[in-house]
């Protein structure tokens, strides 16, 4: 027979119980209220950036800029060969310039009675007509040189001097290369605390060196699957960085 009786032992457990009591608990882990946060990874792309195609129907007569070349900004890109619209140009003129005599002569036998008044209405129509022509001769001379609209670099060209080329045909693509931009994707948790005007480090994996730069803007959306945002940078100081290099941007988590 045991010592100690069923009941008393269950009695005895019982108020340990409830002298000790034991109950699971969890706790989470608070991000710090401030500090360096996790190194995100972050490409150097143009802010500025455009493919220039043709507006006319010509043979290329020059391109004197190539790829990797610097350019200023009203230096010529891409000059045509436009003699034919400048012939156009000369004769859309010269048959303006004959609308207008023909104009004059009927307001002169409209004074006469020689004419009606519709025929007088009809030559002023002529006018406008030849004069829109004038202009569109115009048009067509002044697209046969395109210029830079901006200083920056070559980088590609498309296609080659004396080729004859269709109209909206592309022919060389440019990018502002002084006007360069950070893309970053980041945890959009981050919005809690992250603004524009926030400065971050951006290490360049091909230069080796680190810059410092500032957060410019944040996409509208975020990704919900992967929960994360889209920001751009740009560097606080001119660089010798260069469209395409990439590199780790280390942000500071201000504090509250």
């Amino acid at each position: 027979m045991n010592k100690y009786p069923l009941n008393i032992l269950l009695s005895s457990l019982f108020a340990i119980l409830l002298v000790c009591p034991m109950h699971a608990r969890t706790e989470t882990i608070p991000e710090p209220e401030s500090g360096e946060l996790e190194a995100i990874r972050g490409l150097i792309k143009p802010a500025t950036r455009a493919v220039l195609s043709s507006e006319i129907a010509a043979q290329i007569e020059k391109i004197p800029y190539r790829d990797g070349q610097s350019f200023r900004k009203g230096d010529l890109l891409v000059q045509f060969d436009c003699a034919l619209y400048r012939a156009a140009g000369t004769a859309a003129s010269a048959e303006h310039e004959a609308s207008v005599k023909r104009l004059e002569n009927k307001r002169q036998l409209l004074a006469l009675d020689a004419v009606s008044d519709i025929e007088v209405e009809l030559a002023a129509i002529a006018v406008k007509k030849t004069r829109a022509d004038v202009d569109a001769s115009n048009i067509n001379v002044s697209r046969c040189r395109i210029k830079a609209p901006y200083d920056g670099r070559v980088i590609e060209t498309v296609v080659n001097e004396y080729e004859s080329v269709s109209r909206d045909q592309e022919l060389i693509s440019i990018l502002d290369d002084q006007d360069l931009e950070i893309e970053l994707i980041v945890p959009s948790k981050w919005l809690i605390w992250l603004d524009e005007g926030i400065e971050f480090d951006f290490h360049v994996d091909e230069t080796g060196r680190q810059y410092r730069a500032g957060v410019t803007g944040i996409g509208a959306v975020v990704d919900p699957v992967s929960q994360t945002v889209r920001i751009k940078g740009r560097f606080s100081e001119a660089t010798d960085v260069l469209s395409g290099m990439s590199g780790t941007a280390r942000f500071i988590k201000p504090v509250e």
